[in-house]
């Protein structure tokens, strides 16, 4: 059954950064009754943005990671994480 929410998060050398946003996004969304999903995806990132995310991700259910390996810009990288999310609802962030 798919999920009611899609979250997509496009991500660009965010190594620094990722981990806490995940986190936060993770929190909020355990305390809600819907069903959802997580959607990382990474945009030719240069840096540890995919170790960072697959380490926090590893054993989850509910999160999926597309790591492309050839950056293409936020708008390409939005509309392909759209495109593969399944909820109901799709919002990125």
């Amino acid at each position: 059954m798919n999920p009611y929410l899609s979250v997509v998060i496009p991500a660009y050398n965010e190594e620094k950064r990722i981990k806490k946003t995940l986190e936060a996004v993770d929190a909020y969304l355990k305390t809600q009754e819907f069903s959802w999903e997580v959607l990382i995806v990474i945009d030719g990132a240069k840096d540890k943005t995919a170790d960072v995310t697959n380490a926090f991700v590893a054993g989850k259910e509910g999160y999926r990671v597309i790591d492309r390996k050839e950056n293409r810009g936020k708008g390409y990288t939005v509309r392909e994480g759209m495109l593969a999310a399944t909820g109901t609802v799709r919002l990125f962030t």
